[in-house]
């Protein structure tokens, strides 16, 4: 049997698919080809078999995938933006052909179950990353601030009022934006915190870069969670991998302005992950916000171990198969 692992389109920005693709490629005895996540459809070789994780799509004309992708459907996410094309009557038999259907959110579970399709709620594939694979002497035990409240204005809140000013002078909103997280991060976190973070970031232009080099990219991102003593972060895809290497994380949920993120991050927020919501940051006390990060500093919950060894143990199954 041949094994394939999902790659993704040029204009890709976000890492998170790359990593999500490293949580799927460390269960395959070898990767005989990258298929393009956006044209499943037009994929003819020998058959393949092919986790199906992750986000879909942007080109959903290209679904379902062809018949010689052999699919294990989990983590699987359907954007409310294609779910059309992706519920329609071709795709539901072919889901029902597959099923059942291990879903990343409980979103996509539900329109499933609507459709009388076998699904269930699966979890993230990026839970089941080892941390052995990314301990790196190279990396210290620092704490990493990632994209956090990414909808505002990017930047290290480190920088000086003054330097900020300058470098968005010709951009009023931008300003404006950044002073708001600047100070709603301060709220949050005391200084002894913020002025030893790291900043990194988990969004770039990939464009120049090969697959194998943008997993390179991923490879080294995770590293850096793996080896961190607190990771804070809005993004889905450095929050579960920490959740996965034991290391300590706090979700910021800004509720980014789009529904579809809510019932996206909704799935791990309500329990899996420490979460501090812009809720809490607006009605809090500095203070209390601040006992609260003490707290979750020094560790994750366990909710997120069950689904870890149940997708651990489906995997398996479906390559040995």
């Amino acid at each position: 049997m041949k094994f394939a692992l999902l790659v993704y389109w040029n204009k890709v920005r976000n890492i998170g698919d790359y990593i999500q693709s490293l949580g799927s490629q460390q269960f395959l005895p070898q990767t005989d080809t990258y298929i393009n996540r956006e044209a499943l459809s037009e994929f003819k070789d020998d058959e393949h078999k092919l986790i199906m994780n992750g986000w879909f799509m942007h080109k959903p004309m290209n679904w379902p995938p062809s018949n010689a992708i052999k699919p294990l459907f989990v983590a699987f996410h359907i954007s409310p933006k294609t779910q059309d094309l992706l519920l329609s009557k071709k795709a539901i038999e072919y889901y029902k052909k597959h099923e059942p259907i291990g879903c990343r959110d409980h979103q996509t579970c539900e329109l499933l179950q609507k459709h009388v399709v076998d699904a269930y709620f699966s979890g993230c594939i990026t839970l089941t990353l080892q941390k052995v694979k990314y301990i790196d002497s190279n990396y210290t035990d620092e704490v990493i601030f990632s994209d956090v409240l990414y909808n505002m204005a990017r930047y290290n809140p480190n920088i000086s009022a003054i330097t900020l000013i300058r470098s968005f002078l010709r951009t009023p909103k931008v300003i404006f934006e950044a002073y708001k997280k600047r100070q709603l991060i301060k709220k949050v976190f005391p200084k002894q915190i913020r002025s030893k973070a790291k900043y990194i970031i988990q969004e770039k232009s990939l464009k120049k870069y090969s697959h194998d080099e943008r997993f390179d990219i991923a490879t080294e991102f995770l590293k850096k969670l793996a080896n961190a003593k607190l990771v804070v972060t809005s993004r889905l895809h450095t929050a579960l991998p920490c959740l996965a290497f034991g290391t300590p994380v706090i979700f910021i949920d800004g509720k980014l302005g789009r529904k579809f993120d809510t019932s996206r991050l909704s799935s791990y927020t309500d329990s899996m992950l420490n979460t501090i919501s812009m809720n809490d940051i607006q009605n809090k006390s500095a203070e209390e916000l601040q006992t609260l990060v003490n707290d979750y500093a020094k560790g994750n919950p366990n909710v997120h171990i069950k689904y870890r060894s149940d997708l651990m143990n489906r995997v398996k199954e479906f390559i040995g198969a």
